[in-house]
């Protein structure tokens, strides 16, 4: 297809919806994208960090991992929140 029969396509549609709500999830899809310097930079350090771990051995397997996670969700599920009627 054509940029110019995709613009058409999905002007249809657009036109075709009233929900508010659904036009701001499309609008914020299609809008601005781009991360702002803070959230690049907490990413890039992150990813810094991650690699570094790797790099120095600092890794787990697969079951090591669902091991890890089914524990603190454990954890998650006995400690008393605020939401802890929520999570029930």
């Amino acid at each position: 297809m054509t940029a110019a029969t995709l613009k058409k396509k999905i002007k249809a549609l657009v036109d075709s919806v009233s929900d508010a709500k659904a036009l701001q999830r499309v609008y914020d899809l299609l809008g601005d994208t781009a991360l702002d310097a803070g959230q690049a930079a907490m990413l890039k350090g992150r990813l810094d960090a991650a690699e570094a771990d790797f790099k120095d051995g600092r890794s787990m397997g697969a079951a090591e991992a669902r091991k890890r996670l089914k524990r603190s969700l454990k954890e998650f599920r006995r400690s008393p929140g605020p939401s802890a009627s929520k999570r029930a």
